[in-house]
């Protein structure tokens, strides 16, 4: 064997093992999908979370934001990005936080002067952001999952 051939064969392993070490430490995530709505419309620019139900199992929280159909798709930390979540039992939490500048439509100078504050406000009912309480839940599995929350303002 040459040198260039050696040299060849160690360079194609390293990579081989750079690229496999690089995987280490990676969890295997299940696609998960879905639409939220709110009163029947779809719920745009939403923060969707699933806990585990089960805290120091193997699963980890995901999240995701919805698009202008409601529709949202899942990430985790350690999992492949926009891939979904750990199999397991989860409670989700949603929100959604409206910002009213209302400094907005003045001049520059107008705003300064302005004593007017930004403020937040939450849109949902507080029950989908509570942990303890709130109504939703999903068990993901192998493979593709797709759960659509329907959110009521009035429960």
């Amino acid at each position: 064997m040459t040198k260039q051939s050696i040299f060849g064969l160690l360079l194609i392993g390293s990579l081989l093992l750079a690229v496999g070490c690089g995987q280490t430490g990676r969890l295997r995530v299940e696609f998960v999908e879905g639409i939220v709505t709110f009163d029947g419309q779809p719920l745009e620019h939403a923060s969707v979370t699933f806990v585990p139900v089960n805290e120091g199992g193997d699963e980890e929280v995901a999240s995701g934001f919805t698009n202008a159909n409601g529709m949202y798709r899942l990430s985790s930390f350690n999992g492949d990005p926009h891939r979904g979540a750990v199999a397991g039992e989860y409670i989700i939490t949603v929100s959604k936080i409206e910002i009213h500048d209302p400094k907005a439509g003045m001049s520059p100078e107008e705003a300064a002067a302005s004593r007017l504050e930004v403020t937040q406000t939450q849109v949902l009912p507080s029950i989908y952001q509570d942990r303890q309480n709130t109504p939703l839940s999903a068990t993901v599995v192998k493979g593709r999952n797709r759960f659509n929350f329907d959110l009521k303002s009035k429960l």
